[in-house]
Formats: structure tokens, C-alpha cells, sequence
């Protein structure tokens, strides 16, 4: 039911998070650094693309 954004963007968290299996471990001060940072926003355009939908949706039901 979801739009094709939400979608892609759910494969693309998928594919980011088997990636991250594949790399060297990282420390907790590490994790939080990157997050800190931006590196890691894994869900910002996910959830973009979710509240557009469902802004979409609520505009065609009124």
C-alpha cells in the first residue's frame, strides 16, 4: 500500500544496514560520534517519503 519512495527507501535502510555486517566493528563513542554527525541518519529520508505519503493520502480523502 505504501508509495514507491517509502518503498525504495525501506530497501535502501535494508541494503545500508547488511552493509554495515560487512565492516570492521566500531566502539560505542564511535557509533555515537557518527550519529552525532550525520553519518549515520538511517531513517531521515524514510521517514520523508513516509510523511509525504501519508500527507498524500490525507489530502485525497478530504
Amino acid at each position: 500500500m505504501s508509495s514507491k519512495p517509502v518503498v525504495d527507501n525501506a530497501e535502501t535502510i535494508t541494503r545500508k544496514i547488511l552493509d554495515a555486517y560487512l565492516e570492521a566493528d566500531k566502539s560505542f563513542a564511535e557509533l555515537r560520534e557518527m550519529a552525532n554527525n550525520g553519518t549515520i541518519d538511517l531513517l531521515r529520508e524514510f521517514s520523508t517519503a513516509c510523511r509525504e505519503d501519508f500527507e498524500d493520502m490525507q489530502a485525497r480523502q478530504f
